[in-house]
């Protein structure tokens, strides 16, 4: 046997092994990367299910404090009324003095059963379990709508089936977003948009405010909390917001959620 066939079956082998060696490094890469994103959509999914888990205690606290404050301090309130408009008609007629008294005190009652009949429907949106997303929100732009403010709904159609979780989420959206307008944009007009299509729904709030720099909002762990907390919520759907605002012009934010996206089992409900 030549010295040179001999080199040649060695440097075959050599190859041979080299190039074992190269694929299999490639392979092991290969899945350890796989792996490494299996490991990150096993996390994003578990922080999906805590996020939904917190939602559905928070909606449940809610719920209990609505039932609390109807059950308890509402009917507390009415019997309260009842005696005092019992105590009116046995008093003597002609105490102006008291009469004025009992006439101011019946007011103060009727104010306040009138706060809690409100806190308690912002607490748990009955008209959303009875009526339907559109409908709770027409009650929510008719509630915000003063002298100094307008809140319109531009809703032309409610296509499509979704999940009731689904209605609740957006709900509390367009809740935050009119709130915050209101509070800290001094808007005059406010739109809320919902539209339906390509199996995609899309909430847009539309305000005339002042405006706000979003960076430094979002940058101040003290403020911007409503929109992260509306960024959790949608992130759970595997939704997403964007948002256009600038010091001095109205400010716009879009809620997106593709219908396809929807996982049921983790959804806030």
């Amino acid at each position: 046997m030549s010295s040179g066939f001999v080199i040649a079956v060695g440097t075959a082998v050599l190859l041979t092994m080299a190039v074992f060696i190269i694929v299999f490094v490639a392979y092991y890469q290969q899945k350890q990367v796989r792996q490494q994103l299996a490991l990150k959509e096993m996390q994003e999914q578990h922080r999906r299910e805590l996020m939904a888990a917190t939602f559905r205690g928070q909606e449940g606290e809610r719920r209990r404090l609505a039932e609390d404050l109807h059950d308890s301090i509402g009917t507390m309130l009415s019997v309260t009324k009842m005696n005092l408009n019992q105590i009116e008609r046995f008093s003597n007629e002609n105490n102006v003095r008291l009469s004025l008294q009992m006439q101011k005190t019946r007011a103060i009652l009727d104010e306040t059963m009138f706060n809690v009949r409100r806190i308690s429907r912002d607490l748990v949106p009955t008209t959303l379990e009875r009526f339907g997303l559109l409908a709770a929100l027409e009650e929510l732009a008719d509630r915000a709508t003063s002298d100094d403010l307008q809140v319109q709904i531009d809703c032309p159609s409610m296509a499509g089936q979704w999940p009731s979780s689904l209605d609740l989420t957006l709900y509390r959206i367009a809740q935050e977003l009119i709130n915050n307008a209101i509070r800290h944009a001094r808007a005059q007009q406010i739109v809320v948009q919902l539209y339906c299509f390509d199996n995609e729904v899309r909430l847009s709030v539309l305000d005339d405010g002042i405006g706000f720099d979003f960076d430094a909002i979002m940058e101040n762990k003290q403020r911007g909390i409503g929109l992260r907390n509306i960024e959790s919520r949608l992130s759970v759907m595997n939704g997403h917001v964007t948002v256009d605002a600038a010091p001095g012009r109205g400010t716009r934010v879009h809620a997106q959620v593709s219908l396809l996206d929807l996982q049921p089992a983790i959804m806030p409900g």
